[in-house]
């Protein structure tokens, strides 16, 4: 049973094992608290078309809503170049909106995340801190809020916690 690809061919390949091993119907039910129902369907299946009737057969998906060639020509090349968007870069969550208002292409954000994929881009983390415009006024506040900091984390009375959104 380990060779199954999902759960669901392993369980419904378990529960036909234990009835052909001996174990009574009712109590193959039980263990995988079942209905009566699905059972005699499994064994149904299992008569008829042995262990390929009892693998899960996924559903397909809907057809495309846009070709490999219509990818190329509206979405890849704002992806490249976010200039061409008036953007200076992309979040897959910016980029499906700006599709769905600018381009009126009824797109879902997974759908767009998956043709991404496919065309090879992926996700690039992190991205560049972009140079302040005063790096000396910058350096200064820097340190100030170090010592702040360090002053909040001396307090007793003050709890102090880092996150990841805001990069410390």
């Amino acid at each position: 049973m380990s060779c199954c690809r999902d759960k669901r061919s392993e369980r419904r390949l378990s529960a036909i094992h234990l009835l052909l091993v001996g174990v009574t119907f009712e109590h193959t039910i039980a263990h995988f608290h079942m209905s009566e129902r699905t059972l005699r369907l499994w064994i149904s299946r299992f008569n008829e078309a042995g262990i390929d009737g009892l693998t899960y057969r996924p559903g397909g998906r809907p057809p495309r809503k846009l070709t490999s060639t219509e990818i190329d020509s509206q979405i890849t090349p704002y992806v490249n170049e976010p200039s061409k968007a008036g953007q200076t870069h992309w979040t897959a969550t910016k980029l499906c909106g700006w599709l769905r208002r600018e381009k009126k292409l009824d797109l879902s954000y997974s759908t767009l995340v998956r043709y991404l994929h496919e065309k090879g881009f992926v996700r690039r983390l992190p991205r560049p801190v972009p140079e302040p415009s005063d790096p000396q006024r910058w350096e200064e506040q820097r340190e100030a809020f170090a010592e702040e900091l360090i002053t909040l984390m001396e307090d007793p009375q003050t709890v102090v916690f880092f996150g990841d959104e805001v990069g410390f």
